[in-house]
């Protein structure tokens, strides 16, 4: 699927209104090993994070979320989630 400029800046305006109040808020990762890890979110983290995810760089946060197997955010959002998701699709 194709996005375009519109569609991108709609999708970083619906990011940015679910983020709000959330800033600096950490979100657990639970590993397959049953360990977890802790992802310091400080601002505009997670967005950037799905930004990454998006464009298909490869980051130590990107891949640790691609490694990982679920995840806990505040207030229950789903953004590391749906980076997984983009990270491991084909």
């Amino acid at each position: 699927m194709r996005t375009t400029n519109r569609s991108r800046r709609f999708l970083h305006y619906r990011l940015e209104k679910l983020e709000k109040g959330h800033a600096n808020e950490p979100a657990t990762l639970l590993m397959p090993d049953g360990r977890t890890e802790i992802i310091p979110s400080p601002g505009d983290f997670m967005r950037e994070v799905l930004s990454r995810a998006c464009r298909g760089e490869r980051t130590p946060e990107t891949e640790l979320i691609a490694r990982s197997i679920s995840s806990t955010e505040p207030d229950g959002a789903h953004m590391i989630d749906l980076a997984r998701a983009i990270l491991n699709s084909p």
